[in-house]
């Protein structure tokens, strides 16, 4: 049952990190950096979402199972970049399903 809670809680931070990602890249729109379509802001919010992503795992880990140490930090970075592969894959079959299905 701790692996489907963590997995809930990851998931719902996520969500709101992406709408976060996506707020913050309207106000630099607005404040004429660009959007999303400009590769600098692209890079610097998909960075910070990885790392805002493991930094969320490593402080979750703890409580959650127990998990200490350096391994701890290395089995947070493990599963941020796990994390951040699936949603590149999601996205990628998604556009896959779009283009084939329209």
């Amino acid at each position: 049952m701790t692996h489907v809670a963590f997995s809930l809680h990851l998931y719902t931070f996520l969500l709101l990190l992406f709408c976060v990602a996506l707020l913050l890249a309207r106000f630099s729109e607005l404040l004429g950096f660009g959007g999303l379509d400009v590769p600098r802001v692209d890079n610097a919010l998909s960075t910070a979402n990885l790392a805002a992503c493991t930094v969320y795992i490593y402080l979750a880990s703890g409580p959650g199972y127990g998990a200490s140490g350096k391994l701890r930090a290395a089995k947070a970075f493990l599963l941020a970049l796990t994390v951040a592969t699936i949603v590149l894959g999601y996205r990628f079959v998604l556009l896959l399903i779009t283009l084939y299905t329209t």
